[in-house]
């Protein structure tokens, strides 16, 4: 569970055919499935889950505001629960969390993702696994919110707990998390030094945490001029089986703010703009054939989002002959962060446009989308 959350870290070929014109029809099952519940005052546990499934519904069809009000209303009515139902109650405020993030709503964002952490602290204790682990997910929250020191400090702190309760991948997880952080303030040698102390406590993870040690050691390379370090890094790296590949690199997404001649400045940016991005990984670990299968308002920022994903690099793959890959779906949000401007006591969209990620491919609607690529791919390559 923690590997793959941590190889999405990294992420922050042939040039991309041209968007295919493809509609995603998501429905309102589970939205329905929700209010039918709710009617009959079914069992708490079967709220918290019907809702979970209706907030990812809307989200998946781009219906932010929705999914948001699903969870919260949820919570509303769950919250009560939290002793008898930690784990269910707990995920209702990470997936507000990550709601509140697409959204822009920084405030949410954090304070979902604290509520989360402190609610199992208190239900299911401070030192097991899952609260670990979404101490984790909350340090990666106080870091898109700009808390990068209170982020630091709190991954020292799951590092020294995991150890003390005996779960050194965990601590060791703790410890690369704070590498990617100082790599992402230039300080390359202490991104380095934390990378090699991630593998030394790393304990029957060792070999794990060593690759996870290459891969960042292989973007400071590159950052310093090495234009081979991920070509290397690919070579070393054993081949991958899973339907979840290895991200060895990416570029970030084009600053959306720079030399363009739309308003970009959020004051003024009242939209979300967001495009569903599905691509092919090849057998060699490139993506090919990036395309647009829905989204709304991206305009000519489409030709930024599909290179970020053209530039990405997986371990390679071990597939059947003849196989064209493993098709996956992401989804790219665009927005600016609310806030409340000085002189006004409105919440509005202010300040700069960022981008936010997020694989879909296992949602129901996405999971139609990746079978219907691969049936096509697989009746013409017959």
């Amino acid at each position: 569970m923690l590997l793959p959350i941590l190889l999405a870290v990294a992420q922050t070929t042939t040039p991309p055919p041209a968007p295919v014109e493809e509609i995603v029809v998501v429905g309102h099952r589970a939205t329905d499935a929700l209010a039918a519940c709710i009617a009959r005052q079914c069992p708490p546990a079967e709220d918290v889950e019907a809702s979970l499934q209706a907030s990812v519904e809307q989200f998946t069809a781009g219906r932010y505001a929705a999914a948001r009000q699903t969870l919260q209303r949820s919570i509303r009515r769950n919250r009560a629960y939290a002793e008898q139902l930690p784990g269910p109650v707990s995920s209702l405020y990470a997936t507000l969390a990550t709601v509140a993030e697409h959204e822009g709503d920084s405030n949410l964002w954090k304070t979902a993702a604290r509520t989360n952490v402190e609610l199992l602290r208190r239900h299911v204790g401070p030192s097991v696994p899952g609260t670990l682990l979404e101490e984790i997910s909350f340090a990666d929250a106080l870091m898109g919110t700009g808390n990068l020191s209170t982020a630091s400090d709190n991954l020292a702190k799951v590092e020294r707990l995991a150890l003390e309760a005996g779960h050194p991948g965990i601590a060791a997880g703790a410890a690369y998390r704070r590498a990617w952080l100082a790599f992402a303030q230039r300080d390359d040698g202490r991104a380095a030094k934390l990378a090699d102390h991630s593998v030394a406590i790393a304990g029957p993870a060792k070999a794990d945490f060593a690759r996870l040690r290459d891969v960042l050691k292989s973007r400071i390379a590159l950052r310093k001029g090495d234009s081979g370090a991920i070509d290397a890094l690919v070579a070393s790296i054993p081949r991958d089986d899973s339907q979840r590949p290895t991200l060895l690199f990416s570029q970030p997404v084009e600053d959306l703010n720079v030399d363009t001649d739309i308003v970009t400045n959020g004051w003024n940016d009242s939209g979300i703009r967001f495009a569903d991005v599905g691509y092919w990984i090849r057998p060699d670990g490139r993506t090919d054939g990036a395309e647009i299968l829905q989204g709304s308002g991206l305009g000519q920022w489409e030709g930024a989002v599909l290179r970020q994903v053209s530039t990405r690099r997986y371990a390679s793959l071990t597939v059947p002959a003849g196989t064209p890959g493993i098709y996956r779906v992401d989804r790219f949000t665009i927005r600016a962060t609310m806030g409340t401007p000085t002189g006004s006591r409105i919440k509005q969209r202010m300040g700069r446009l960022t981008t936010h990620i997020i694989d879909l491919t296992e949602t129901e609607a996405m999971t139609a989308a990746q079978k219907r690529r691969v049936a096509e791919a697989t009746a013409t390559s017959s």
